[in-house]
C-alpha cells in the first residue's frame, strides 16, 4: 500500500531535479543554434558566397552526426550517458570558436562537422543526443512522458527564439564599438561560444541512474524502483547485459526520421538563404521572424497532453504533420516576406505538437536499456535525409529554382506522416495500453 502511495505521488511530477538540469542545459545550449541558424545563412549569402556553398557547409554537420549517432547509441546503452552528454554538449563551443576566427570554407565545413552548425549538430549532436532522450525520459512516468518532452520542445524553442532575437549583435557590436561588419560577426560567434560552455555546468549535477538491464528491474515493470529515483543507483553487475529486440520498430521509425530529416533539409534548414534571395530581407527581420517562429511552437504545449489522450499519439503526430506541410506549400505562392514568415510561424504551432510526440512515443514502445539505440538509428536515418536535402537544397538555390525545395520538401513531410499510422497504427506505447485496455504490440 505504501508502494502505491508512493508511486503515485511521485507521477504527479513531471520530472526530477536531473530532468530540470538537463532542460536547462539543453535551453543554453540551444541558444546559440538558434543564432547560428540564422546569422551565417544570411551574412555568407550577402558577402557573395553561393547557395550550393552555403549548403555544403550547413550539410557537413548532417554528415558527420549520420556516422557517429549509432555507435553512440550502442556505448550509451551499454556503458552509461551522462559523460557522452557532457562531451557532446561541449564540443559545439569548438565550433562556434571557429566560425568566429575565419571565413575559409573548409574550416566552415570542420566546424559544422565538429560541433554542427544548423539543426543537425555535428558530432556533439551525435554523441549527446542518444542518452540525452533516454536519461531524460527516465526521469518522468510514462503518464506523463509526452508533456515533459512538450516541455523539452518548448525550451529548446524559447532557446532558438532567443538565439534568432539575437541577429541584431553584429549591427550593435559595429555600431557601437566602431568595428568592421566581419569582426562584429566573428566576436558574435565567440559569444555564442562562451554561452555553449556554460550550458555544460548544469550536466554535472545530474546523477546518472545504472540500469541493470533487467526486465524485472526495469522502470517499466516497478515504476516505484525507478524513474523518479533521485538517487544514482549502483551497477552491481559492472558491464551491463545489452541486446536489442526492438530492431522492427527502430527501422520502421527510422524511415519516418529519414523523410522528415529530408524535408527539414531541403527547405527548413536554409529557409532564411531563401528569404534572403526571394525578398531580399535583411539578417534581423529574418532573425525576427525566424524568433517569432520559433516563440509560436510554445503555443501548442499546454495542449499536447490532451490531444494525445484523445486521439494517441501516432494519430496526432501524423496529423499536425500534415498540416504543417500544407501550410509549408503555401509560402511560395505570397507576394512580400512578412506573408511568407508568417505563414512558417503558423505551421510552428502545428510542428510544436507533432515532434514531441513523435519523440515521446518513440521512447514509449522501446525497453528503457534499447532507447538511446532507437535514437542513435533514427537520428542517423535523419541526419542522412538532412544531409541530402541540405545538399539538394542549396543546389536548388544556387541555380534560381526557389520552387523546388518546397516541392521536394512538401512531399518529403507527407509521405512521413502517412508512414506513421501505416507503421504503428497497431502499437501502443504503455500509457495508451493502460487507457485502453489494449495489448501493446511486441517484435
Amino acid at each position: 500500500m505504501e508502494a502505491e502511495v508512493l508511486v503515485v505521488a511521485m507521477e504527479e511530477r513531471l520530472t526530477t531535479h536531473n530532468g530540470l538540469f538537463l532542460l536547462f542545459s539543453t535551453f543554453l545550449n540551444s541558444i546559440p543554434v538558434g543564432y547560428i541558424n540564422v546569422v551565417p545563412l544570411v551574412y555568407l549569402a550577402e558577402i557573395g558566397y553561393d547557395p550550393s556553398t552555403i549548403g555544403i557547409i550547413y550539410s557537413a554537420s548532417a554528415f558527420a552526426a549520420t556516422i557517429a549517432l549509432i555507435p553512440c547509441g550502442f556505448l550509451a546503452d551499454r556503458y552509461g550517458k551522462k559523460k557522452l552528454v557532457i562531451i557532446g554538449t561541449f564540443l559545439p563551443c569548438l565550433a562556434y570558436a571557429i566560425f568566429g576566427s575565419t571565413l575559409n570554407p573548409g574550416l566552415l565545413v570542420i566546424a559544422s562537422i565538429v560541433g554542427g552548425v544548423g539543426f543537425a549538430g555535428g558530432l556533439g549532436a551525435a554523441i549527446t543526443t542518444p542518452p540525452f532522450f533516454s536519461m531524460l525520459a527516465s526521469t518522468t512516468s510514462d503518464k506523463r512522458r509526452s508533456t515533459l518532452f512538450g516541455v523539452l520542445f518548448a525550451a529548446w524553442s524559447l532557446a532558438l527564439t532567443v538565439g534568432s532575437a539575437l541577429s541584431f549583435l553584429p549591427s550593435l557590436l559595429s555600431s557601437s564599438f566602431t568595428q568592421s561588419e566581419r569582426a562584429a560577426h566573428f566576436e558574435s560567434y565567440m559569444i555564442m561560444s562562451g554561452v555553449a560552455a556554460a550550458s555544460v555546468i548544469p550536466l554535472f549535477f545530474v546523477k546518472e541512474r545504472r540500469e541493470s538491464g533487467d526486465p524485472k528491474t526495469s522502470s517499466e515493470s516497478n515504476p516505484a524502483l525507478s524513474q523518479f529515483s533521485e538517487r544514482e543507483m549502483p551497477d552491481l553487475s559492472g558491464r551491463r547485459r545489452f541486446s536489442v529486440t526492438s530492431w522492427s520498430k527502430i527501422l520502421q521509425f527510422s524511415t519516418v526520421f529519414a523523410l522528415t530529416g529530408f524535408g527539414l533539409g531541403v527547405l527548413v534548414q536554409l529557409l532564411p538563404t531563401w528569404y534572403t534571395i526571394r525578398y531580399d530581407a535583411s539578417e534581423s527581420a529574418v532573425g525576427f521572424w525566424m524568433a517569432v517562429s520559433n516563440l509560436a511552437t510554445i503555443i501548442s504545449i499546454p495542449v499536447i497532453p490532451r490531444i494525445v489522450n484523445r486521439r494517441g499519439a501516432v494519430s496526432t503526430a501524423a496529423a499536425t504533420g500534415v498540416v504543417g506541410a500544407l501550410i509549408l506549400a503555401l509560402m511560395p505562392f505570397t507576394a512580400g516576406f512578412e506573408g511568407a514568415a508568417t505563414l512558417f510561424a503558423i505551421r510552428s504551432v502545428a510542428v510544436g505538437i507533432s515532434w514531441p510526440v513523435l519523440q515521446s512515443y518513440m521512447m514509449g514502445i522501446v525497453n528503457e536499456n534499447e532507447r538511446a539505440t532507437m535514437v542513435g538509428f533514427a537520428y542517423t536515418a535523419w541526419g542522412v535525409g538532412a544531409s541530402l536535402g541540405v545538399v539538394m537544397g542549396g543546389e536548388f538555390l544556387g541555380t534560381g529554382l526557389l520552387m523546388f525545395p518546397f516541392v521536394a520538401g512538401v512531399a518529403s513531410y507527407l509521405i512521413s506522416c502517412a508512414a506513421l499510422p501505416l507503421f504503428f497504427r497497431k502499437v501502443k506505447p504503455p500509457e495508451e495500453t493502460a487507457r485502453f485496455g489494449l495489448p501493446r504490440m511486441s517484435e
